[in-house]
């Protein structure tokens, strides 16, 4: 059997990808790394279509495993169009990397599946923006569309200071989300969702004066299983965005979990140093289990 693992090209690859590379190794006969920015799209009024790399179609791959981020979500999306052609078999089709790499549209998925999700308003006009402050009680959290690793939220304790951060994040052309904030000691859950299983869990905890609960800022993690609730909650809010391999980030709030992320590039180091799982191991002997159907 044959893997195929996509990501973003160049000289480095991440440490997740690299684990998975390794991991894959062991499991399958052949490996191999596939630029998703130097993969050729192919339309033949004969042939068909194709997704060609160094004169091989990923089509004589058994499984495509995308690590596809936020700057090559568009490049992505094309690709996965014409793979769901070719019936390929991958963890989520096209459709979901445009819904992934967009907080908004996220959170869209989640309330049409059921799924609880903060209070949240996007707007394009600083005018529309500052109406949407007076419904919401300070403080407040805003974000970027497609913000990552915590890049691109802020929390925002004053009318002052979110008026001015709006009129910022115009002038630089960006569209606002506008989130209610749910009173926490700025802690977030995440779970990692390979096909019907919940593979690993963790509590990240923000660092001393900070909101937000990213490792990559400073923060902290510590091993968290969760309860019936909250399994119910990401296993429906991968569901919500048609993803077999997946991690979904939660806010334990008064009135249980409410979903803040759907990550379908999830970073594997945090998780695996805080709780021991060989995570990598686990999606790939998924990958391989569902090759076996």
């Amino acid at each position: 059997m044959e893997l195929c693992i996509t990501g973003p090209g160049g000289k480095f690859v991440s440490n997740t990808t690299q684990r998975l590379l390794d991991e894959g190794k062991r499991e399958f006969k052949k490996v191999e790394y596939v630029p998703i920015l130097e993969i050729q799209l192919q339309v033949d009024s004969k042939k068909g279509l194709d997704a060609v790399y160094d004169k091989k179609s990923l089509g004589d791959y058994d499984y495509i495993l995308p690590r596809i981020d936020s700057k090559r979500a568009e490049a992505g999306y094309h690709v996965f169009r014409v793979l769901d052609k070719m019936d390929v078999m991958k963890p989520y089709p096209a459709d979901t990397i445009l819904v992934a790499h967009n907080k908004f549209v996220t959170l869209e998925q989640m309330v049409k599946f059921g799924v609880p999700v903060p209070r949240t308003y996007l707007s394009s006009s600083r005018e529309a923006a500052k109406k949407v402050l007076g419904k919401l009680k300070l403080p407040v959290i805003m974000k970027l569309l497609s913000g990552f690793g915590g890049e691109g939220v802020m929390f925002i304790e004053s009318k002052e200071a979110a008026e001015s951060t709006i009129d910022t994040m115009r002038s630089l052309n960006q569209h606002m989300l506008l989130e209610e904030f749910i009173p926490n000691p700025g802690e977030d859950v995440r779970g990692i969702v390979a096909g019907d299983e919940i593979i690993a869990s963790y509590k990240r905890i923000a660092a001393k004066g900070e909101q937000k609960a990213n490792i990559h800022l400073g923060g902290s993690a510590k091993t968290f299983k969760l309860d019936d609730e909250m399994q119910e909650v990401v296993f429906k809010a991968a569901e919500a965005i048609k993803a077999d391999i997946c991690a979904i980030d939660m806010l334990i709030g008064k009135d249980g979990p409410l979903v803040i992320e759907a990550n379908i590039n999830p970073g594997l180091q945090g998780i695996e140093k805080t709780t021991g799982v060989n995570v990598a191991q686990k999606i790939i002997r998924y990958i391989k289990e569902e090759l076996k159907r």
